[in-house]
């Protein structure tokens, strides 16, 4: 009776370390093969099934066996996006590739565009004479088809049944490449490029401004330019993006305020000239722009770019000083026009963008004072600083 249970014991020790010794050599897979794809870390990847080296027809239980196991070891290790072995198969079969074994640069190439991954494992099994299975795993880089890791371990079998005893669907010979047809490539989901973004900013600026006013009223016509100018803005939200070239473009909605400083100025009139002491608040006015941008950029990390800008505004036309035609103090809305040339630079980190830009503005729009035959024009030009940061899309 003690030798049975001796016996028993000493079998289960054996199960035991068999199954503990072939964990350790998934892990050591899983290790070294996350190890060599530290420039890939946090992308998505595919584990393809394990063949024969030898190419024994229908022998693919062992090999979809051990990338299972592998692929449960990178799920935890928390490290990569695996793609699920169900789309995996979908992928494959459309592009009419065997289900497991090696696969070449241009099968490589054809599985990144369509799975939107950056890299595939995958490798070969050789059975060794003392009834172990040789286990080669390389990782390979969708895009150049290069190895750029490898991993070789000996697992001892603890699976019951195989290629020969459980039924198989017949394993595809892998075909020549050839060009994939419209179809398929209309399935490819979109792959971005490097410098290809969409961007949401918040933004916020200042600078200094001058005023150009002219009255042209039933009585007389008359000018005042260069008038000292202060104020705040824009502050609001950009939204834009470029393509894979280097043109791009966003759309602006900004609030700025403008006020007409305490100063005394020149009023040019019928050849006339007089000069005038101006209080604080002889005009204020506060715009709502709504505008945009096309641009063009240098493909650098860093984007330097320069641009044109068009929109219209909305003006809120107040006066402490000035009039209507019913004697109540100036506040009219008014729509103007704006123009810009906007000159920035970018800088891009994962999906966080920031810029600073310098532009020439000029806002133009008008006031009545509520009399039909009466336009008196205010036009806003100067240097603005801009800065913004958002999120890339």
């Amino acid at each position: 009776m003690k030798n049975i249970t001796k016996i028993l014991s000493l079998a289960l020790l054996l199960a035991f370390t068999a199954g503990a010794y072939a964990e350790d050599k998934y892990d050591t897979l899983a290790k070294e093969i996350t190890e060599a794809g530290a420039m890939v870390q946090g992308k998505k990847i595919a584990i393809i099934p394990f063949s024969y080296a030898d190419g024994r027809a229908g022998a693919t239980k062992d090999g979809s066996v051990i990338s299972e196991r592998l692929t449960i070891k990178m799920i935890n290790m928390h490290k990569f996006e695996i793609i699920e072995r169900s789309v995996l198969d979908k992928v494959m079969a459309e592009l009419k590739l065997q289900s497991s074994g090696m696969i070449d640069a241009s099968s490589a190439q054809q599985l990144g565009k369509l799975l939107g991954v950056e890299a595939i494992v995958t490798g070969t099994l050789v059975e060794t004479s003392d009834g172990q299975i040789e286990v080669n795993a390389r990782l390979i880089k969708t895009e150049t088809a290069q190895a750029i890791g490898a991993s070789q371990v000996s697992l001892h079998k603890n699976w019951i049944g195989d290629a020969a005893t459980a039924p198989q669907q017949p394993a595809y010979q892998q075909p020549d490449y050839q060009q994939p047809v419209a179809a398929q490539r209309r399935a490819a989901p979109p792959v971005r490029g490097e410098h290809e973004y969409g961007y949401f900013e918040v933004i916020g600026g200042g600078g200094t401004q001058t005023t150009t006013v002219k009255w042209d009223t039933a009585y007389a016509s008359a000018e005042q330019p260069d008038l000292v100018t202060s104020g705040v803005g824009p502050v609001g939200f950009r939204v834009g993006g470029y393509g894979k070239g280097a043109f791009g473009g966003d759309f602006e909605f900004s609030v700025s305020k403008h006020y007409i400083e305490a100063q005394r100025s020149v009023i040019y009139s019928g050849g006339y000239v007089v000069a005038a002491n101006l209080p604080a608040g002889y005009l204020d006015v506060t715009s709502i722009g709504l505008s945009g941008d096309l641009l063009l950029r240098t493909m650098t990390k860093a984007q330097f770019y320069v641009g044109v800008g068009l929109g219209m505004s909305i003006n809120n036309i107040k006066s402490s000083v000035i009039r209507d035609i019913h004697n109540v103090l100036l506040n009219e809305t008014a729509v103007g026009f704006m123009f810009r040339v906007p000159v920035g630079i970018r800088f891009n980190m994962d999906n966080t963008t920031f810029f600073l830009e310098g532009r020439m503005e000029m806002n133009a729009t008008s006031f009545n004072r509520g009399s039909a035959t009466e336009v008196n024009n205010v036009t806003f030009v100067g240097a603005r600083g801009v800065f913004g940061v958002g999120t890339k899309f």
